[in-house]
């Protein structure tokens, strides 16, 4: 069994490393602390099971599962991530991650998410699985109590979630180095997408969906 884990912050990865030595002994764990690291690595070895954090360095968003499979097809992905499961989940999910995980979660739910993938299985969290029951459409193609979470692009969701963690335009701006007035942009989209008027009414309505 041997194992990728693709995370930069040392007490995650180290927290990581020890949950998988003790439910897999005999595991070989690999490291890698950017994205290039991470398809280097795939070049010469291959996994069960890669561990992703999607905020890595060098990352490139929902695009980063078929680069590693480029190097190992069929790799199984685990997401591990500190944003916001209820906006992220579905889209890195719907781009063939097999399963994403809070870094919130207890280790004994990361634990369950490890072995369903290694078990050919997939894993989300109960309140995923309800965001994907709401986006189902019925039999006349109509989406029911349809999510427009789903309608964002990736780099709109990142928005979202600056948005929500009390970031101004100015500050989003450096973070994602992007020109203030494309950030505004941004959020001029979400906005229109999410049919909300502020950011008030916008953390209102993503609560409807946790």
């Amino acid at each position: 069994m041997k194992f990728l884990c693709i995370e930069d912050h040392p007490l995650v990865q180290l927290g990581m490393k020890m949950v998988l030595a003790e439910s897999y002994p005999r595991a070989g764990i690999t490291e890698a602390e950017t994205f290039q690291a991470a398809l280097a690595v795939l070049e010469q070895e291959r996994f069960d099971l890669a561990v992703l954090d999607i905020d890595i360095p060098g990352g490139e968003n929902v695009r980063m599962m078929k680069l590693m499979r480029e190097k190992q097809p069929g790799l199984p992905i685990l997401i591990h991530s500190a944003f916001d499961e209820k906006v992220y989940a579905l889209p890195y999910l719907q781009a063939g991650a097999d399963g994403f995980i809070s870094k919130q979660a207890p280790q004994e739910e990361f634990v369950a998410a490890v072995r369903a993938i290694l078990d050919h299985g997939r894993y989300v969290s109960y309140e995923v699985q309800q965001i994907f029951l709401s986006s189902v459409t019925d039999v006349s193609g109509r989406t029911t109590g349809g999510n427009p979470i789903v309608s964002l692009s990736p780099r709109e969701r990142r928005v979202m979630q600056l948005m929500t963690e009390g970031k101004w335009t100015k500050e989003i701006a450096a973070i994602m180095n992007l020109k203030e007035n494309t950030i505004s942009t941004y959020k001029r989209r979400i906005y229109d997408k999410m049919e909300v008027k502020d950011p008030i009414e916008l953390s209102k309505k993503i609560a409807l969906f946790r």
